[in-house]
């Protein structure tokens, strides 16, 4: 039996515009951590192996690894020990390379665009991952894929007589955004590639810089209605995008409660700008249009 690609956080928003081009064509081990995941994952892929492992546990990255062709390491986002994950993982890469006659060949790593900014700590966490993994002698590829345009709730707004966007961060601030399927496609070619891809980093934007000014006028042309910009005020911001994260603000740890205020503090400031240029090289076409991709959303909307 051929040895399986391992994918974490593989019920997350990445996985699911990425499986879809993997299952069937490569044997998979997809890695979750709740149980309410890993059914979700087994009834949706039913001749997938699906594992349930704690990956801040460096005994459960060797298991999960144990045997593996390559890894797809997407860490946990704002997990307060996300770098340690991150570097357990690799730890555990570097041992299955080690085997002699060992099937490991390949560590791809989901990243962000820009870790460079340290004073976002989830980036600066990645950015030592990074650091991590390229002194570890373990084959890789590092993808940095930028903000999620499909954060931006088409349709909820559709359904809205007049529709409101509550921004939690300044709108004439500037982003580029890449969206899932994009992603999704760009990073499975990634994997089902392989060895055309070793040691390289890729930033991964659909969009060239615009602001959520310029992005709401756009899909205001598509869904026929003028959508109004409202910003947040700081405080109110950050307990709404801790509640986009984890479904409620209540309970979450202090250390992740700080990387949500510093990234808002940032965003309010710089945004997170790139090109499309790299991405669309990996697909081989132009990146997805925010108006194509507005439109895809609108129609799905009102059909459902």
């Amino acid at each position: 039996m051929a040895a399986p690609f391992v994918v974490t956080c593989a019920s997350g928003k990445q996985a699911t515009h990425i499986l879809p081009h993997l299952d069937g064509h490569m044997p998979l081990r997809l890695v979750a951590n709740s149980q309410k995941s890993i059914d979700r994952l087994r009834a949706e892929r039913p001749r997938v192996e699906v594992v349930q492992a704690d990956l801040a546990q460096p005994d459960e990255c060797r298991r999960v690894l144990a045997g593996a062709a390559g890894v797809l390491h997407i860490g946990p986002s704002f997990h307060a020990h996300e770098t340690e994950i991150g570097y357990n993982m690799v730890d555990a890469a570097a041992g299955e390379a080690a085997k002699p006659g060992g099937a490991f060949k390949h560590f791809v790593y989901s990243s962000v665009l820009h870790p460079q900014f340290r004073k976002m700590m989830n980036h600066d966490g990645k950015r030592l991952v990074e650091e991590y993994l390229l002194e570890s002698g373990v084959p890789f590829t590092i993808l940095q894929p930028t903000h999620f345009l499909d954060l931006f709730p088409v349709g909820a707004l559709v359904g809205q007589e007049r529709p409101v966007y509550h921004a939690n961060w300044d709108t004439s601030v500037r982003f580029s955004f890449v969206t899932l399927a994009d992603l999704g496609e760009a990073m499975a070619r990634v994997v089902m590639e392989g060895a055309r891809h070793l040691y390289a980093t890729y930033e991964l934007c659909s969009t060239l810089p615009l602001s959520y000014d310029e992005l709401a006028a756009q899909v205001s042309r598509v869904i026929g209605k003028e959508i109004e910009l409202k910003q947040r005020p700081y405080a109110e911001a950050v307990e709404a995008m801790l509640a986009i994260l984890f479904g409620s603000a209540d309970e979450v740890p202090s250390r992740t409660r700080d990387a949500a205020e510093r990234m808002l503090l940032f965003y309010n400031r710089r945004g997170l700008v790139g090109n499309p240029l790299v991405l669309e090289w990996l697909l081989g076409r132009r990146a997805t249009s925010v108006a194509a991709w507005a439109k895809g959303k609108f129609d799905e909307a009102s059909r459902g």
